[in-house]
This record gives C-alpha cells, sequence and structure tokens, in this order.
C-alpha cells in the first residue's frame, strides 16, 4: 500500500517528530505561492462566505486580548483590531513575523521558539491544525495560551466526514494522474495508484468514519514533500475530523459554546468541507 495514513496514537514520537520537523523546515522556507495564496483572503468577512470567521469576530470585544497561533500574513488582524482587541500572531518565518510587524505595528508577533508566557481572551486557530504533525500537542498549546473563561475558536477544513480525499493524499508511489503513469510506462507506480484508489483509500476511508472519537488521523506521506508545485492543503498532514476536535476539549471539560454542526443556517457547501469550533475553559480548575 502506498498510503500511509495513521491514528496519532499507533505513531511513535520518533515519527512525529521527524514528520513534524519536515514540516517546519517546509514552512520555514515555502514557495512563494504560499503566502500569495494566503493574501487573497479577504479584507473583510460576509455572513454567507465566511460565516465562520463572522461568528469568532462577532465575540470579540473591546479590550480584549487576542492570539492567532499560525497567524501567517496575519490578515484577521486588522479586524481584531477594529472590534477594539490586542492582537497578538504566533509563526514559524521571522522574515514573515518581521513584514507583520511593519504592516502592523500594533499588534505584537512571537516565533514559535519564543512563545508568549500571558494568556488571552480569545485563542484562534484557522487553518492551521491541518498542517500540524501532532494535532493533540497543538490543541494543549491552544489551551494553555487561552485564560480561565475564556475562548478558544478553530476554523479549519473537515477531511474525514466530508466526500473525496484531502488534497494531500496521493496515490501510488508519486503524485500524478493515472494516465500519465500509464503514458511514461511506469506500470508499478500506475498498479500501485489503482490499487489505492480503489482498494486502500475507500478502505481508509471507511475505517476513519468508524472509528470511535479521539483518532486524530496523520498522514505520514503528504503531497508537498514529494512534488515541488504547492497547491492549497497539499500540505496538511493531520487529516481533520471535527468530532476529534470535540472529544478533546470535552475531555478538558470544556464547554462548546458553537460548532459548524450547530450552525444550520450555513449553506450545505461550507459545512460539510469546514469545522468550526468555540470553546469556553472552565473558569476554575481548568486542566
Amino acid at each position: 500500500m502506498s498510503l500511509l495514513i495513521r491514528r496519532q496514537a499507533e505513531l511513535s514520537a520518533a515519527q512525529l517528530d521527524s514528520l513534524g520537523n519536515a514540516m517546519a523546515a517546509f514552512y520555514q522556507k515555502p514557495p512563494p505561492s504560499y503566502y500569495q495564496i494566503a493574501d487573497k483572503s479577504p479584507s473583510q468577512y460576509t455572513p454567507e462566505q465566511q460565516p465562520f470567521h463572522c461568528d469568532m469576530i462577532s465575540r470579540v470585544k473591546a479590550g480584549d486580548r487576542v492570539l492567532e497561533v499560525g497567524c501567517g500574513t496575519a490578515h484577521l488582524c486588522p479586524l481584531i483590531e477594529q472590534k477594539g482587541g490586542i492582537y497578538s500572531g504566533l509563526d514559524h518565518s521571522e522574515a514573515l513575523l518581521n513584514d507583520n510587524r511593519r504592516r502592523f505595528p500594533k499588534a505584537h508577533f512571537f516565533a514559535v521558539d519564543s512563545p508568549p508566557t500571558e494568556t488571552f481572551d480569545l485563542v484562534v486557530s484557522m487553518y492551521t491544525i491541518e498542517h500540524i504533525a501532532n494535532p493533540t500537542a497543538y490543541l494543549e498549546q491552544l489551551w494553555r495560551f487561552c485564560r480561565p473563561g475564556g475562548l478558544v475558536a478553530i476554523i479549519c477544513p473537515e477531511f474525514v466526514d466530508s466526500p473525496g480525499f484531502a488534497p494531500s493524499i496521493f496515490f501510488g508511489r508519486t503524485p500524478g494522474r493515472f494516465s500519465e503513469k500509464l503514458r511514461r510506462l511506469d506500470l508499478l507506480d500506475a498498479a500501485c495508484h489503482w490499487l489505492d484508489l480503489k482498494w486502500f483509500g475507500p478502505r481508509w476511508k471507511r475505517q476513519a468514519l468508524a472509528a470511535a472519537p479521539g483518532a486524530f488521523w496523520i498522514n505520514l506521506k503528504p503531497r508537498i514533500l514529494h512534488e515541488n508545485q504547492y497547491a492549497i492543503d497539499t500540505d496538511a498532514v493531520h487529516l481533520v475530523q471535527l468530532r476529534d476536535l470535540v472529544w478533546f476539549f470535552q475531555s478538558k471539560n470544556g464547554d462548546i459554546i458553537q460548532s459548524s454542526k450547530r450552525m444550520l443556517e450555513v449553506s450545505p457547501e461550507l459545512n460539510v468541507y469546514n469545522c468550526y469550533l468555540i470553546v469556553k475553559k472552565p473558569a476554575q480548575n481548568g486542566l
């Protein structure tokens, strides 16, 4: 089988570290198109196109301290500041953070190896957790950054309950179309591709849909590490499922304030491909 998708609990610390290090190296020097795509994010959110973002922003009050983990180009920053919030961002690339500091002088930016020591009223993760090799450790970090009684907000893709497969999954020994592999007479790759597409991939999908909450499926073979061309979510290593996230926060006695499953007014096209979660941390004795 060419697919390498496992539950996080089935992987050793060394396997997770190896994958995490490979992804960290990629994010230190991503292709130019990576942040060009991120910069296409709208400067204002609309309820029709960004209902989860709008719901999250509506919860920000003047004076709230907001930390975005995996801030990228920090396009959330001006929206937080318009609400009277105090924005901080955390990410990998020092060059990116320096550019953010130039563009948003009122905000605060931290590198992942020098994180903030204070806690925040709202801790935000937008389209980041899918790129994390150790999602439970990442969720623990979000929880630690959140003050007692504060909120954690996560927006990310839904890769298990949605139709099809995540863009980071490829079939066969190398990325590429089945027809291209046949055309170049790479019959071994073509055979592996067909087996992955018709047998191993659907079998994993059935297994993931039937699994108990808390599986946290990890793709050890993301497309971005096997080809040079970047497209959205070809770097996704964590195949997110909303119920895994809910399971984690409920184990912390977090109160699920809102989720994409509850927002029935959102179009099915958006809901089926996205996870949204707002969790309130207990005011006392939060784990």
